[in-house]
């Protein structure tokens, strides 16, 4: 597996996008406005990180892995590009968000030194036009986690 960056000749991976966000309108709106990387196999995408870049931070708006190769460290080597990429950018903090039903995204997410900064009430009641659930948990809350580069 390699990790290269996503070009404008790459097809754009809405199916792995989609695992993450299930808004492709949301995805269309950041995906050009973001850095993003593929995780290749023989040219097939397996797995894929969309990074936006603010004046201090850097932010991941999608990663996704492949069902099939999940939990083998390839989420992990995403969020490694990510954190690379932002310290490469001179950034000082690496943001993700995700919502209070997504239990193996914060658990992922913690294991890799993330900490939980923030919850932003009832975003995804507001921004949604239907409810989503996950784990038999409706998604309500948003859930900011971290990662401080400068420590």
């Amino acid at each position: 597996m390699e990790i290269r960056k996503w070009n404008k000749c790459d097809a754009i991976p809405y199916e792995l996008l989609l695992l993450a966000d299930p808004d492709r309108s949301a995805i269309d709106c950041y995906f050009l406005q973001s850095d993003v990387f593929l995780l290749l196999e023989r040219e097939s995408i397996y797995g894929v990180i969309c990074i936006q870049n603010g004046e201090d931070s850097s932010e991941i708006v999608n990663i996704s892995v492949s069902p099939s190769y999940q939990g083998q460290g390839y989420g992990k080597k995403l969020i490694q590009q990510a954190l690379t990429h932002a310290l490469w950018l001179h950034k000082s903090t690496l943001i993700v968000k995700t919502a209070n039903s997504s239990i193996q995204a914060l658990a992922f997410y913690q294991k890799n030194g993330f900490r939980m900064v923030a919850i932003i009430p009832d975003y995804f009641t507001k921004n949604y036009a239907y409810p989503i659930f996950e784990n038999g948990i409706r998604a309500q809350d948003q859930i900011v986690l971290a990662y401080f580069l400068n420590n």
